[in-house]
């Protein structure tokens, strides 16, 4: 394979869950299409931690929420911890020959915020992959990725230049508002992210994923993973 995906789950799902969920999603049409683009899938478990949603008991989660709303706290030390689970993986792919600017994070509700830290925060690899995607997630108000990010890339030095993003979510999203999803991108443009015009925002859509947006997604794949460039 010439290219890759890391693909993170949601909260209290598993890699298998989210693979599952995107060929159900797309009719059966997304695991053929990404490997007649010669891109390899990678479909990591997130931790089995302590989750105060849960109310303390133990899920698959990246890390830690006091609430869900766009105000809460970030966890650091959750997100850390996730990130260099995230970042030894693509060591690993790296050292298979696949660029790093041939690898996309990509990730579904709190994997999309993860993918988000992976590709633009403090992490090993940030700043120096190809792509990102998020679906149906947000960044929470006071995260310290604003400030990594724009120490990185506001004024780019040499081929810092940021990965390329990918935003959608559901306009019927009870979960996940759209405001939320809009107020992250401006905060991401405003910290030398090179944002979507717009978030894709798919009608009557909650949190779930949808053909079209996994159209969208594919393609996205496609065109900034397996062009000549990088």
């Amino acid at each position: 394979m010439s290219a890759a995906v890391i693909m993170l789950h949601g909260s209290g799902d598993s890699g298998a869950g989210i693979e599952g969920w995107l060929e159900f999603a797309s009719d059966g049409s997304f695991i053929s299409g990404m490997r007649r683009a010669n891109i390899k899938m990678i479909y990591p478990d997130a931790p089995s931690i302590p989750y105060t949603l849960a109310g303390g008991r133990h899920q698959a989660v990246w890390f830690d929420r006091k609430q869900m709303s766009y105000e809460a706290p970030e966890d650091p030390v959750g997100i850390a911890r996730s990130l260099e689970q995230v970042d030894t993986l693509i060591d690993g792919l790296v050292q298979e020959g696949i660029s790093p600017r041939r690898i996309c994070v990509a990730g579904m509700s709190m994997g999309g915020c993860l993918a988000l830290h992976v590709a633009y925060g403090n992490g090993r690899w940030s700043g120096k992959l190809g792509a990102c995607a998020m679906m149906s997630s947000f960044l929470a108000e006071d995260s310290a990725l604003d400030e990594a990010a724009s120490q990185r890339f506001v004024t780019p030095v040499g081929d810092n230049s940021a990965p390329a993003l990918f935003m959608a979510t559901g306009g019927a999203d009870a979960m996940v508002k759209v405001t939320w999803v809009e107020r992250t991108r401006i905060r991401l443009e405003a910290a030398g992210i090179l944002v979507p015009p717009q978030v894709s925002v798919f009608p009557g859509l909650g949190h779930d994923l949808c053909r079209p947006e996994i159209d969208e997604l594919s393609n996205f794949f496609v065109s900034t993973l397996t062009s000549e460039v990088g």
